[in-house]
C-alpha cells in the first residue's frame, strides 16, 4: 500500500457489476461507503499481508481488527536477512515497510521469493475522513485539515524471473529517478499521469527518460482512455504515449553509445479484465495489445 488517499485504501465500495453493459466507470458511478476500507476487508477475507510504511500499517491494523472483530492485527514475522514473509497465512498481518527498507514475500512452496523494496515518493497521504472515529472526524473537519498516516512510497518489486517494477505510488519528481531508481536496474514502470494531483503525461514521459526502464504502464490517468481496448483521441493517455515514444535513451551510457543506435521504451495500455505478463527485460509476452 502505497499510501491511504482513498482510491488506493479503498473508502467505497462499488455498487455495480463492472462487466454489466450499463456499468459506468466516469462520473458519479454507484457507491456505498466502507467504514474500515476495502483494503482492510479484503486483508480480513483473503488473510493477506498487508505491506505499508510503519504508521499506515497500524492504522490498517485497526480496520482489520474492526472486520474481524478482533482486539488487534498481528504485524507479519519476518525470518533471515529479508525479512521473509510465508504465505498463504491462517490469518492477516501488517508488514511495516519504510522508505530504504526491503522485505520478501515467499510462496511456502517456492524457493525463492518477490523482494519488495520501499523508496522516496512526493505524495500526500491521508485518509478519506469517513475512515476515521467520529470524534477526530469533527475535530480535523472543523480545522479544515486532516490526518497524515506516514510518509507515501512507492516501490520496486523484484520477481522471480529477475523482472524489475518501479511501482510510482502517485509520485510527483524525485531525485531518485535520475539515481537510485535508475542504477538498481528498473526495466518496467507503473507511472501516474493524471495531473494537478500526481505527474501528468509530460513530467512523467520526463521521468521515464531519467529512470530508463525499457517499458512502462500509465496509470492514474482520470479519464476515460480506451473505447473497445483502443486509446482514445485526445487523452492524456495518448498525450503520453506518444512522449514516450519521442524518447532516445543510450543503451549503455558509455563510449559505445557512440557506435550503437538509442533504444526507445514501449508504453503498454492496462485494459480491463485483461492480465499482462512480462518476461525478465520487461518484453510483454502476454495480454499486451
Amino acid at each position: 500500500m502505497t499510501h491511504a488517499h482513498g482510491d488506493h485504501l479503498g473508502a467505497v465500495v462499488l455498487n455495480q457489476n463492472p462487466d454489466a453493459p450499463n456499468a459506468v466507470c466516469a462520473g458519479n458511478f454507484p457507491s456505498i461507503p466502507t467504514p474500515n476500507s476495502i483494503t482492510a476487508e479484503i486483508a480480513a477475507a483473503k488473510n493477506s499481508a498487508v505491506f505499508a510504511n510503519a504508521t499506515l500499517a497500524s492504522f490498517i491494523a485497526t480496520k482489520i481488527a474492526a472486520v474481524l472483530g478482533t482486539p488487534t492485527t498481528a504485524g507479519c514475522s519476518g525470518t533471515g536477512l529479508g525479512n521473509e514473509v510465508v504465505v498463504p497465512l491462517t490469518s492477516p498481518c501488517t508488514a511495516p515497510l519504510n522508505s530504504g527498507a526491503k522485505r520478501t514475500v515467499r510462496l511456502s512452496s517456492a524457493s525463492q521469493g518477490v523482494e519488495i523494496h520501499a523508496v522516496t515518493a512526493e505524495h500526500p497521504s491521508e485518509p478519506p475522513l469517513t475512515l476515521l472515529n467520529d470524534q477526530l472526524r469533527t475535530l480535523v473537519a472543523a480545522n479544515g485539515v486532516n490526518v497524515y498516516v506516514g510518509l507515501a512510497q512507492g516501490f520496486v518489486i523484484t520477481f522471480t524471473n529477475g523482472l524489475k517494477v518501479y511501482l510510482s505510488g502517485d509520485t510527483g519528481w524525485t531525485h531518485e529517478m535520475d539515481s537510485i531508481l535508475k542504477n538498481v536496474g528498473v526495466n518496467l514502470v507503473v507511472i501516474n499521469i493524471g495531473d494537478s494531483f500526481t505527474t501528468g503525461p509530460p513530467e512523467a514521459a520526463f521521468a521515464i527518460g531519467l529512470i530508463q526502464p525499457a517499458a512502462v504502464i500509465p496509470s492514474h490517468a482520470n479519464e476515460v482512455a480506451t473505447t473497445g481496448g483502443n486509446v482514445n483521441s485526445g487523452t492524456r493517455t495518448e498525450q503520453f504515449i506518444n512522449l514516450v515514444s519521442e524518447l532516445r535513451l543510450s543503451q549503455f551510457n558509455d563510449v559505445r553509445d557512440r557506435f550503437i543506435p538509442p533504444r526507445t521504451v514501449q508504453a503498454y495500455v492496462p485494459r480491463s479484465g485483461i492480465t499482462m505478463e512480462f518476461d525478465s527485460d520487461a518484453q510483454c509476452v502476454s495480454g499486451c495489445p
